[in-house]
């Protein structure tokens, strides 16, 4: 019995499910009887604990598995596959993910947090992890790089919420190397001439040390006209434990290449006269995309003794984005073409502001501004390099768990605008703007989950303290007079508590309060160089806007029984200082201040896994969420007048609900699902407060079969055969749209259309 010594820390780590034990020891069980192999219950506890909520969680958790990864459909994507659960809205305009937009509960992409394998994925300086800041295809992650999803709703504690945690936290699981020798390769073809490719090998374990290479590549014509797009994705994956498999270091690196057009908002008024697959001609406006992110983490997880276990990561991310984008200035807006035309170029004469002329005169060189503006370069450059530690008390009626974690970040933004796609990037002649930003993040915590009345009872307080110093410095543009630097740091103490109480077997209740900040945007920041002051003089003035704040309450309960799963939770949301962001014609943005605002609702989830009857086992799912979210503040917006409180926010869709069954033979699979969103107000394309226009409601189901056959012959395991059916009805919807205003001054509604029916299917090979 050489490693009954760790027995606390084996028993308290297998009940959590935190790591991956293996060595050959055994130990009693909880109540000192019952010889147990150690690996075997850490692999049973690691095993529940990816598929399950834990019953006692004394916060509002859901969890996406390993299975429903691996059987998405390839036009899914690691955002859109989280709406599959509750409050959560994830759509992709674009294939292979481009132009992704989730909602969680009523909160945006920068206003919750995305992570993996613990490591923030938002950006620092726009706060969303896809589609920030105009990055239509920035792309961090896809599902070829993850084994599970867990999704914390709400403020949640601090060992897993972020920098951006108002709404909740989505971490993906790294995608592991096997301990087994082994391989696969792919291929598939579908609708909007979809080709996959795909490749994957383990190298088993060779002294202990195992390493998984993936390889996937797809590319797609889209579903809308001039929307191409190609994408191509590279993992690995590497765990060396050491100790006698107590401990262990990893590293994983993602590095995402995709190339394409950007899907453009389109009038309806256009897709009724010309189709749904309608998307503005290449010869009136385009933008052509080219974006690689890289995501890298090495981490060690250590096992000090029987009641402590050190952990540390070390990260770097880099994300390398470039669009070039043109507009036709005969197809302006004008009154013969009265719609609002993207990427339109300006007649503004900005090389006149230029203190040191001669600057760029497109009027001089192509005939008008118009004609000397109408291609634009947009670089959106940024890097990050970051440690995380934590420490790891595991106690008899505690585990306390400590930790923090320090990021800094570089950010390069500039556009260049010129009359040809042979364009000059020179700073004082002919970019709008070239900003160089910096940040530093950071932030320490400690939490207890305090274990009492035998186990029935938990309580789990916690406090992060969070802060931020930010600078913003621009050279001399079109939107800067002036050049200059504006700066300031700031910083905010998080409390939160959970507690649960399990009365009987398989039932909990639990409630949660928390209070937590999101930081401002890099656009509160540069839009303070050069204003004018009362004398009409280019001036740099201190930042004034406030970062938002959110007070949560939860209270919820969970049932477990006989295959049934169940949840209902109900929350409330308050919020101070919404941000709110205007965007110009130009593309360029600014944040501000947007007075208090209110989001409740009530989430439920039902699972119940029907056994086997009818030549197969069966399992259902269902889930339905209700969302509001108000202003309960007035406030005066200088783009569009008077908000008043009661007023809803954009983008909220109050209803949706998931249904699913799944179907499984032998070496057969099947299952159905779809989607219910109800309608929703959108938001005035360029001030970014809501409208009174609205998109309709849609319902969306997809079906998906896998045949995995085995194969008795040399090297060869098995062959999977996959076809895979996504919006079955072939429903036409818009998932997002915008208020606009014509020529004419008329009010028209823009959309994105989503997909149609979609037909894929594929073989793969496993060695």
């Amino acid at each position: 019995m050489k490693y009954l010594h760790r027995r606390p820390l084996i028993l308290g780590l297998a009940g959590a499910g935190i790591i991956t034990m293996t060595p050959m020891a055994y130990a009693q069980s909880a109540d000192g009887t019952t010889p147990v192999q150690v690996g075997q219950v850490s692999k049973k506890a690691k095993a529940l604990s990816k598929k399950k909520v834990p019953l006692k969680a004394t916060y509002s958790e859901h969890m996406i598995s390993a299975k429903a990864v691996r059987r998405a459909s390839p036009m899914q994507n690691a955002q859109t596959i989280l709406a599959r659960k509750p409050s959560i809205n994830a759509f992709s305009t674009g294939p292979n993910g481009v132009r992704s937009t989730v909602t969680f509960r009523a909160f945006n992409s920068g206003q919750f947090s995305e992570t993996f394998d613990g490591i923030p994925l938002n950006d620092m300086f726009n706060g969303g992890a896809t589609n920030q800041a105009s990055n239509r295809n920035a792309i961090p992650l896809t599902l070829n790089d993850i084994s599970g999803i867990n999704i914390y709703n709400g403020i949640n504690n601090p060992s897993v919420n972020s920098y951006n945690s108002l709404g909740g936290t989505i971490n993906y699981q790294p995608r592991k190397p096997s301990k087994a020798m082994g391989g696969s390769a792919g291929l598939g073809y579908g609708s909007f001439g979809t080709f996959q490719w795909n490749a994957l090998f383990n190298t088993g374990s060779i002294d202990g040390f195992r390493s998984l290479f993936a390889y996937n590549r797809q590319t797609s014509n889209g579903w809308l006209q001039n929307t191409g797009n190609q994408n191509t994705n590279y993992y690995y994956a590497g765990i060396l434990p050491y100790d006698h498999g107590l401990s262990k270091v990893s590293a994983y690196v993602i590095v995402n290449h995709n190339v394409g057009y950007t899907p453009h908002s389109v009038p309806q008024a256009l897709i009724q006269q010309y189709g749904y697959n309608y998307n503005w001609p290449l010869n009136y406006s385009t933008s052509s995309n080219t974006d690689t992110e890289l995501t890298a983490i090495i981490g060690d997880k250590s096992a000090i003794n029987s009641h402590m276990i050190l952990g540390a990561k070390v990260y770097v991310q880099n994300n390398d984005y470039h669009r070039t984008s043109y507009a036709n200035p005969a197809f302006d807006q004008s009154a013969t073409q009265p719609y609002y035309l993207p990427n339109q170029g300006t007649g503004y004469p900005f090389w006149l502001s230029y203190p040191t002329p001669p600057g760029y005169n497109p009027s001089a060189l192509f005939g008008s501004t118009h004609y000397g503006t109408d291609y634009h370069l947009y670089e959106d450059i940024s890097s990050s390099l970051g440690f995380q530690p934590s420490v790891q008390f595991i106690l008899p009626h505690n585990h306390v768990t400590m930790g923090g974690n320090v990021t800094y970040g570089l950010l390069h933004s500039a556009e260049y605008w010129y009359g040809s796609y042979a364009m000059p990037k020179v700073p004082q002649y002919n970019n709008a703007w070239d900003e160089h930003d910096t940040r530093l993040l950071s932030s320490v915590y400690i939490q207890d989950n305090i274990s009492l009345l035998g186990g029935k009872l938990h309580i789990t307080p916690g406090i992060k303290y969070l802060y931020a110093y930010t600078t913003s410095s621009d050279n001399i543009g079109l939107y800067y007079p002036i050049g200059g630097t504006v700066a300031n740091s700031q910083a905010f103490t998080s409390p939160t508590i959970g507690i649960s109480y399990a009365p009987i077997h398989g039932l909990s209740f639990y409630g949660s309060w928390g209070r937590n900040i999101k930081f401002p945007n890099i656009g509160a920041y540069y839009g303070n160089i050069a204003e004018q002051n009362n004398a009409g003089q280019y001036v740099v003035v201190p930042v004034t806007v406030q970062p938002e704040y959110v007070t949560d309450y939860e209270l919820g309960m969970r049932y477990r029984n006989q295959g049934f799963l169940g949840s209902i939770n109900a929350y409330r949301e308050q919020f101070q200082n919404t941000f709110l962001t205007t965007t110009n014609a130009s593309g360029i943005s600014n944040t501000y201040n947007g007075g208090s605002s209110q989001y409740e609702g009530v989430e439920l989830a039902l699972e119940q896994h029907l056994g086997h009857f009818l030549l197969g086992h069966w399992a259902a799912f269902a889930n339905y969420s209700y969302n509001q979210a108000v202003f309960t503040s007035s406030f005066h917006s200088t783009y569009a007048g008077r908000v008043q409180a009661g007023q809803p926010l954009a983008n909220v869709p109050k209803n949706m609900f998931n249904v699913g069954l799944d179907w499984g033979y032998r070496h057969l699979h099947a299952h159905i699902d779809g989607k219910y969103v109800s309608s929703e107000y959108v938001s005035q394309q360029f001030a970014g407060t809501p409208s009174s226009q609205t998109i309709p409601p849609y319902f969306v189901m997809n079906l998906g079969i896998e045949d995995t056959i085995p194969v008795h012959a040399n090297y060869v395991k098995s062959v999977k055969l996959a076809l895979n059916i996504d919006n079955l009805l072939d429903r036409h919807y818009f998932p997002q749209g915008y208020s606009n205003t014509d020529y004419y001054g008329n009010t028209y509604l823009s959309v994105l259309e989503g997909m149609p029916q979609f037909v894929f299917g594929s073989v793969t090979v496993k060695f």
